[in-house]
């Protein structure tokens, strides 16, 4: 990352990835917590004449606190009049920072969709791509996993922009500043109790201070080349998978062509959440024929069966 020499730079430059990314036409969503990068990338929408769907989660975690970044929000979106839309959620949400995640993503699309708004922008830097990266690796992600965050990509049918990812936080703070935008912070950020927390608390300074140089420079760079490799593999392999998957493709591939294959057409049978040792397993099938199966998660399995690959149980 380049860092600017001036606020009037990092300025332009935060509007032109706004003004690179967004379309020019059409509606859009954005997700709006309360928090600094969120609050850029709003004001950097108004600053662009643009006037987003804003979109904010209660998580209800926090309780006054968090019923006060919601008041915040939609009093900033009022002023500016931003069309504004809030989900508290409810009990049975577990409080675990997945099932929150994910209720937050079923909220955004289920309110794009009604809206027939298919564009959505996200606030994530360079600090969150640089810990997801982090996290995913010590998770023992694969080159998916690695590849992170990316600038534009497509999930659910929604696309999902993130004009920020080239700005560190620091720099977001700079601008906020320069700006006068308030935020709310939250006192969870600080709290070690959470592994993103510790992640960026503790081995992100670690990594500095032993190898000398930024991680955010050079995690990013990395994750970069490997969506690059993401988006080369998913053009090689083909875009719509059978039911049955013929051993005979396999004949001749190198052991990498196996495994993504393997695994985009798992994902596009449903399972989702194939880990290396399940993909190895499956992958053995294709050598030799017993045992005939695998066992998969939710009581699925692979099996191999004249000269195909199918998944069967519930």
């Amino acid at each position: 990352m380049t860092k600017p020499k001036t606020i009037p730079d990092l300025e332009r430059r935060v509007l032109a990835a706004v003004g690179r990314l967004c379309p020019a036409r059409g509606r859009i969503g954005l997700g709006v917590s309360g928090g600094l990068d969120s609050m850029v990338l709003a004001e950097a929408l108004r600053r662009s004449g643009l006037q987003p769907l804003c979109l904010h989660v209660n998580h209800g975690w926090r309780g006054k606190q968090s019923g006060g970044d919601a008041q915040f929000v939609e009093s900033w979106c009022r002023k500016q009049q931003f069309s504004f839309v809030c989900k508290t959620l409810t009990a049975k949400v577990p409080r675990t920072e997945a099932a929150a995640r994910e209720a937050r993503w079923q909220f955004f699309v289920a309110t794009l969709k009604k809206r027939r708004i298919k564009v959505l922008l996200l606030a994530h830097h360079a600090d969150d791509l640089v810990e997801t990266f982090l996290l995913q690796l010590l998770r023992g992600a694969g080159p998916d996993g690695l590849a992170g965050l990316q600038e534009s990509r497509e999930m659910d049918g929604i696309g999902v922009l993130r004009p920020l990812l080239a700005f560190s936080k620091k720099e977001l703070q700079a601008l906020a500043k320069h700006w006068r935008l308030a935020w709310r912070e939250d006192a969870s950020n600080r709290s070690d109790d959470y592994f993103r927390n510790r992640v960026r608390r503790q081995l992100l300074p670690y990594l500095q201070k032993l190898s000398g140089r930024d991680p955010l420079t050079v995690i990013r760079r990395t994750a970069q080349i490997i969506a690059d490799e993401n988006a080369f593999w998913e053009r090689e392999l083909p875009r719509v998978w059978g039911s049955r998957l013929a051993l005979k493709i396999f004949a001749g591939k190198a052991v990498a062509w196996k495994r993504r294959a393997l695994r985009s057409w798992l994902v596009s049978q449903g399972v989702t959440n194939a880990d290396f040792e399940q993909i190895e397993a499956v992958r053995g099938l294709l050598e030799r024929e017993k045992p005939s199966r695998v066992n998969l998660s939710r009581d699925r399995f692979c099996v191999r069966r004249a000269g195909y690959l199918l998944i069967e149980g519930r």
